[in-house]
């Protein structure tokens, strides 16, 4: 991977944490009696379904909604969501490892607690 891609990859993945918290943050001060894994379902359903996501993405998608993966808590969520939007995976190694820190970074800035079961 290219030092510019693997820049955009990490700050995307920057944005996406901080998109995710928010609007995490947002549904449950709307929704207080769901749990973080119904807001975080729900937040997953919007965001893949309201993208236009290419061939690719969708096959992802599709292939978490028919496996019944699912994206509790907030770090699953966003790690969901790299793997969809940029296909990155465990079996990526190092860049993985990073966007994974980058997230949990971001997730701790806004708040959210990491357990180390995630």
């Amino acid at each position: 991977m290219g030092l510019f891609n693997w820049f955009g990859k990490r700050g995307e993945a920057r944005m996406l944490a901080r998109s995710a918290s928010e609007a995490y943050s947002k549904n449950k001060a709307q929704n207080p009696d769901l749990s973080e894994a119904e807001i975080s379902q729900k937040l997953f359903m919007q965001r893949c379904s309201s993208r236009n996501l290419n061939k690719a993405e969708q096959l992802r998608f599709k292939k978490y909604l028919e496996a019944g993966e699912t994206v509790d808590p907030q770090l699953k969520l966003c790690l969901a969501m790299v793997h969809i939007l940029l296909n990155i995976t465990e079996a990526d190694g190092k860049t993985y490892q990073t966007i994974r820190k980058t997230i949990e970074e971001e997730l701790s800035r806004s708040g959210h607690k990491i357990s180390s079961d995630q």
